[in-house]
């Protein structure tokens, strides 16, 4: 498979690599929603880290949990001034070559249901959905509509 951008390199990292990213994923997720998202990194996880090739500056990560019906990936994290620069694109190529290599039967990825953004970006790399992901609030009840009253 070739490399999608010949200014990044993806390869796996170890826990030490990942975890100044992770910590700031961690960070803008607090800022952005007031609580992280996904673990910043799973327990048992395996990790790949994106640099820019030519100053070996970490661009991005991304960890992934293997289970025996294939390899569950999240987060993925992009460094702010290192978005829309395929980063997150390498990252995925990457993964995806691994577990072709390694004979991992399945790549996941869980993506926001009004992230429409997000979802095309997976489509557009040969990702479908498979199922539906449904929460509940931590109190039990619905978000109420103004028209409900």
């Amino acid at each position: 498979m070739p490399q999608a951008h010949p200014d990044v390199e993806v390869r796996r990292a170890r826990i030490e690599e990942i975890r100044p990213l992770a910590l700031e994923y961690r960070q803008e997720q607090e800022s952005l929603f007031g609580a992280p998202g996904n673990p910043p990194l799973p327990q048992g996880g395996i990790f790949w880290l994106a640099v820019d090739t030519t100053d070996e500056r970490p661009l991005g990560y991304a960890a992934g949990t293997l289970r025996p019906t294939g390899c569950t990936v999240g987060p993925i994290f992009t460094r702010a001034e290192a978005r829309r620069r395929g980063v997150g694109e390498a990252l995925l190529l990457g993964i995806q070559q691994w577990a072709l290599q390694t004979r991992v039967p399945v790549v996941e990825i869980s993506v926001a249901a009004d992230n429409q953004a997000g979802q095309r970006f997976l489509e557009a790399l040969g990702y479908i959905p498979r199922r539906v992901l449904m929460s509940l609030t931590p109190d039990g009840g619905r978000p109420t509509d103004e028209s409900d009253d």
